[in-house]
């Protein structure tokens, strides 16, 4: 997925596919991570669970994308067309990732359709507080300024995923880079975070009115 440019797919599968490894260390994986129930009664049990007060449902809401949706979908490969919903079971592009996982906690959002467009049209229709920076070390420092708990969206020049803050920031997203699919890393050691030239983040958890209408549904 890209920000603002589109560019016909056989570039854009030459970009993702230019870096062939990963080191494994990159591979965060909670203390807690725990898949015993089956993904559909995990989605199933989200509502029943839901807070009322907004600060409490952005604890709730960083709990589920950190480390529900990441211990579940760990490892699913990426591929450029990956569509699916099932984790560890076919392929998952970065755009989908994304959609499909807040789909799947409740969020009535035009899932396909956010998908398929730039990122950053993405991240105008589900985040608030919408920064842009020309530069990896302008990212980290703002921040460092937000939050722990905070869960925001992230666009790069042809990739997309989540930011996650738990006393530092981790990039939670389906990475092409060999292909090696969903990880959860932390930002100062991601590759396919640091070699973009261009950020746009805006935060999720911080989004009072798409929490409200999540509470309702």
């Amino acid at each position: 997925m890209k920000i603002f440019l589109f560019i016909p797919t056989f570039l854009l599968l030459i970009f993702c596919s230019r870096e062939k490894s990963v080191s494994l260390n990159q591979k965060i994986v909670p203390e807690k991570c725990s898949t015993e129930i089956s993904y559909s009664d995990f989605k199933k049990s989200i509502k029943s669970k839901l807070p009322s007060p907004n600060t409490q449902r952005r604890n709730y809401l960083f709990s589920l994308v950190s480390n529900d949706i990441f211990c579940y979908w760990n490892g699913t490969p990426w591929a450029f067309y990956g569509t699916t919903r099932q984790p560890k079971t076919g392929h998952i592009a970065c755009g989908y990732f994304v959609t499909n996982t807040m789909s799947d906690l409740g969020f009535e959002i035009e899932r396909v359709k956010l998908a398929k467009v730039a990122s950053g049209e993405m991240i105008k229709k589900l985040c608030v507080n919408i920064k842009s920076f020309r530069n990896f070390a302008s990212l980290e420092k703002y921040l460092a300024t937000q939050p722990d708990n905070s869960v925001f969206i992230i666009g790069l020049d042809y990739h997309t995923g989540y930011i996650v803050k738990d006393s530092i920031p981790y990039f939670l997203h389906s990475n092409y880079i060999g292909n090696i699919g969903v990880v959860k890393e932390p930002i100062e050691k991601s590759n396919a975070l640091k070699s973009n030239k261009f950020f746009m983040i805006g935060s999720v958890s911080d989004n009072d009115r798409l929490l409200d209408v999540w509470s309702k549904h």
